[in-house]
């Protein structure tokens, strides 16, 4: 059955639904109702019991959706029992002896980001930084959007995350099909430079964080928090609970060993799985990366991590072994909303699949193009249907075998071609209030996930804005050409744009 147009409606709803009630799960469940209740000819009731069965259920049996469900219930409770046993704290009292202003802790955060680049940093980097950001006044906003910005992009360009083997399966995939020579891993590398968006999202943020460039929702967020303190407003609904100070023991001295012990044995254990699970011996260091089972690494650290800093608690008296046990439970219960989240995200996205939304928005490009046109449609494309399924994995499924093969007939650079996919996928993603990506930042940072769409969407129209103006002069000249043309539209766009503010806007102190 061809559903045509009709394929757009289900994501549409919920994203609209999701913007004017920021009721994500409610929005999300009546998107999923939508698209059954058209899949099962019209029936409302028959939408409604197959949303669950059809859907949601089979999402969480995935094997992989089933990992990352563990792996972030696992983190609500390391994220718990880091600062119920004072390991938080204790980094973020050595930390602002150094990072004392607003501008060291978010460049701090910025530049941590590339030593987490093997896999998405945005909740280890968020539970770690959140305590310090918080300390110095900066927003969960500002925190989700550096963790947004950095996550998806580092990881699309990172050869060791999970990213890199997923998107090389792809390219060889195509590569096979078309009979080329080329080395999927070779293509990969070559596509860096093009990746335009995840290029520019973060250069774009590191300018934002030392300009100070706040603006619209992003401006009043930032002025709260300097002014009164508050790093999320009263209506806010953070996605991970959080309480406004813990209760110690009078007297009680953080000691920075409580931090530094748990994240050693989290980084050690992490890495040692890695390399049983990517089976170093054989496949070497690259190969263990490129072979590991990332999400069982990252989630095994987590646990283990979490065991150490409970121990702590209890040498230090602050827990018995069975209430630190408790408090790590009590963290997995307090980011039960997440789970439940990427479940309904995965369900639309199985929607959007079964629909063929993706066929469809590519039928609306057509077949008679001018070959220097291709690369912008391309990425224009990817965003669209990344924003409306809030999956840039999918894109990535859905456009690599139109993309490549389309170059091949064109004539154009194959890592072009990837390039603009890529950059589609990540723009569309951080876009969607309906990402799995995206809410996972907001998780990281512990923020009301529909603030951090709404602050973080007027930069990545601009970031997008510019690479689109990019990819079209690299399909008209050369793909150097549009990596130098979006670096020239970017800062000039963002060069103005401060100006501009300054103008218009009190000035913030980013030095406090």
């Amino acid at each position: 059955m061809e559903f045509g147009a009709l394929s757009l409606l289900p994501p549409l709803v919920a994203i609209g639904i999701a913007l004017l009630t920021r009721q994500t799960i409610l929005s999300l469940f009546i998107g999923v109702w939508v698209g059954a209740t058209i899949i099962n000819s019209w029936n409302p009731f028959s939408g409604f019991a197959k949303s669950i069965s059809d859907y949601m259920i089979p999402s969480i049996a995935d094997p992989w959706n089933a990992g990352l469900l563990i792996l972030v219930s696992l983190a609500g409770g390391f994220i718990h029992i880091l600062r119920v046993t004072g390991a938080a704290q204790a980094f973020a009292q050595v930390a602002t002896r150094k990072i004392n202003t607003r501008r060291k802790a978010q460049n701090l955060t910025w530049g941590s980001a590339f030593l987490f680049s093997y896999t998405e940093p945005v909740l280890i980097l968020g539970t770690i930084m959140r305590p310090l950001t918080d300390k110095l006044s900066v927003s969960r906003v500002k925190l989700a959007y550096i963790l947004d910005s950095m996550g998806s992009p580092l990881a699309s360009m990172s050869p060791i995350s999970s990213y890199g083997p997923f998107i090389t399966g792809l390219i060889a995939t195509q590569i096979t099909a078309l009979s080329l020579s080329d080395n999927p891993w070779t293509l990969f590398i070559q596509m860096i430079p093009y990746n335009l968006y995840g290029l520019f999202a973060m250069i774009g943020v590191l300018y934002v964080i030392n300009t100070g460039l706040d603006i619209g929702p992003m401006y009043h967020a930032e002025k709260r928090a300097i002014e009164t303190g508050k790093v999320f407003g009263e209506n806010d609904k953070p996605l991970v609970a959080t309480k406004e100070s813990e209760r110690f023991p009078e007297g009680y001295t953080f000691k920075f060993h409580q931090f530094l012990v748990p994240m050693l044995l989290l980084f050690i254990t992490i890495f040692t799985v890695i390399f049983w699970t990517g089976n170093i011996f054989e496949n070497g260091f690259r190969g263990a990366f490129i072979n590991a089972n990332i999400v069982l690494a990252i989630s095994c650290g987590f646990l283990v991590g979490s065991i150490g800093a409970g121990l702590f608690s209890v040498v230090y008296k602050l827990h018995t072994i069975k209430s630190a046990f408790d408090e790590f439970t009590q963290g997995i219960i307090n980011l039960m909303i997440v789970p439940i989240i990427l479940v309904l995200a995965w369900s639309i996205g199985k929607i959007a699949g079964q629909m063929e939304l993706g066929a469809y928005m590519s039928l609306i490009v057509g077949d008679y193009l001018p070959s220097f046109i291709v690369p912008a449609l391309i990425f224009l494309l990817g965003s669209l249907i990344a924003f409306a399924t809030g999956s840039s994995w999918g894109v990535f499924a859905i456009m690599m075998p139109i993309a490549i093969p389309m170059a091949v007939t064109m004539d154009i650079e194959i890592p072009l071609v990837i390039g603009a996919v890529i950059s589609g996928g990540l723009f569309g993603d951080h876009c969607s209030p309906i990402s799995d990506t995206t809410i996972l930042a907001s998780t990281g940072a512990a923020c009301d996930h529909i603030e951090h769409v709404r602050t973080q969407l007027p930069y990545a129209i601009l970031i997008a804005a510019c690479t689109f103006l990019g990819f079209l002069v690299a399909g008209a000249t050369a793909g150097w050409m549009g990596f130098i043309t979006t670096a020239a539209a970017t800062f000039i766009a963002l060069y103005l744009l401060n100006k501009k503010a300054k103008r218009s806007q009190s000035p913030l102190n980013l030095n406090m």
